[in-house]
């Protein structure tokens, strides 16, 4: 026998009210009853302008409930006033096999030695572990779990992926690699592994300087080393790599080179001839900027812990260089300056990124906005770069690097 949705979301709304009751815990005393009126089930069956055919084919399958002494109608002039359940352990044990649910009670033991077998595996990541714990607290507390079952077996497969992976993957490979398809990370599960991640505190210290959303997650997908296209460091200079099979690669200040971040990872040497090595925040710029006696590098994006190493990497091979940042001078800039200088230990140098700037291309400057300010006071605090942040809330200011590069 087959039931309507009408049907199905009557039954749904009254379990869900005696299940939720202390009659159903034990705990009642007295008698209790579980009623619904008509308009939580179909809203416009108390507008007077209410289709007329679809008011008489709610009351029919209203009509067939009580046929059936699931529930009793309360009526006035002909019109339904109030639903109420025949309570019995027979009747809802026939509602749950209509919505095909399990009792709540069993339902919920069974969550909790789902989430407590994960929790006791020592294979599972401590992120992993926490979110399980989160759950089976909140099963205890008669909450439900964030997630219905199935969902929260894909989310759990793909927490432990990523996080024990270790070599780069595409989003699309993740997808795969996990659920047997390639879109479906995207459409259903990206946005809640990216809330648990960040949520989970782990990676407070990498994302405190980004404000958008899309872009925290990108940071984060990049620092496990997942993501949504390849991505590619750029030199351009005079010097030369040396991979560990033993291949070189010969860099030249006029033919800039780009290698995947999985080739970067397998580099063994990195011999820098120029007397300068300068990271440079943006593509336009590394694109437009020369110099005979520098060696630039673009690391696409945020300098995650794998570029970071690379960097320590060619610093410890070329210790006696002078290394420059070359970046917008807003108040992200310098945060990136700060925390390249910072996660690198290497001496970065601000280049061109001074009130000289501001002043000589004001023309091209951008009011600050509050995020900006907000940053700004913050660095002024630790007294990092005063002066130049001073300048430019004083005269309420930023710029970016690609007016300079293209001028100056």
């Amino acid at each position: 026998m087959t039931y309507s949705k009408i049907q199905k979301k009557t039954l749904e709304l009254l379990l869900k009210k005696y299940e939720s009751s202390k009659t159903y815990l034990g705990k009642n005393e007295v008698s209790q009853s579980f009623s619904l009126s008509p308009e939580k089930i179909f809203s416009d069956y108390v507008n007077d302008f209410a289709d007329v055919d679809e008011i008489r084919d709610f009351e029919n399958d209203i009509a067939r409930l009580e046929s059936e002494s699931l529930i009793a109608i309360s009526k006035n002039n002909d019109r339904i006033q109030k639903i109420t359940a025949i309570s019995s352990n027979e009747n809802w044990q026939k509602i749950r096999l209509i919505l095909g649910v399990k009792d709540k009670n069993e339902q919920k033991k069974e969550e909790i030695g789902f989430y407590s077998a994960i929790y006791e595996d020592s294979n599972s990541e401590q992120i992993v572990k926490d979110f399980c714990k989160n759950q089976i607290e909140r099963l205890k507390t008669d909450k439900e779990a964030e997630y219905v079952q199935e969902d929260a077996k894909n989310i759990i497969a793909l927490l432990n992926f990523i996080l024990k992976n270790k070599s780069e993957i595409l989003e699309r490979e993740l997808s795969i690699s996990v659920l047997s398809n390639s879109k479906t990370w995207e459409e259903k599960y990206k946005r809640k592994v990216l809330k648990i991640l960040r949520q989970s505190g782990h990676f407070d210290a990498l994302l405190e300087q980004c404000d958008d959303e899309k872009e925290k997650n990108k940071i984060l997908l990049e620092e496990c080393n997942i993501f949504s296209n390849p991505s590619y460091v750029h030199f351009k200079g005079n010097g030369k790599i040396t991979f560990e099979n033993g291949k070189c690669i010969n860099v030249f200040s006029d033919i800039p080179l780009a290698l995947s971040s999985t080739s970067i990872s397998e580099i063994a040497s990195l011999e820098i001839d120029d007397s300068k090595i300068m990271t440079v925040e943006n593509l336009t710029s590394f694109n437009r900027i020369s110099d005979s006696e520098t060696f630039f590098i673009f690391l696409s994006g945020y300098h995650n812990s794998a570029k970071q190493d690379f960097l320590k990497k060619i610093h410890k091979q070329n210790p006696n260089k002078e290394y420059y940042h070359f970046g917008d001078i807003d108040p992200d800039g310098f945060f990136i300056l700060d925390n390249l200088r910072s996660k690198t230990q290497i001496d970065f140098t601000a280049y061109k990124m001074g009130i000289a700037e501001l002043q000589k291309y004001s023309d091209f400057s951008k009011p600050l906005e509050q995020n900006d300010i907000t940053k700004a006071k913050s660095l002024i605090a630790n007294e990092k770069y005063a002066e130049v942040l001073r300048y430019m809330l004083q005269n309420n200011l930023k710029l970016e690097q690609e007016i300079i590069s293209w001028h100056g």
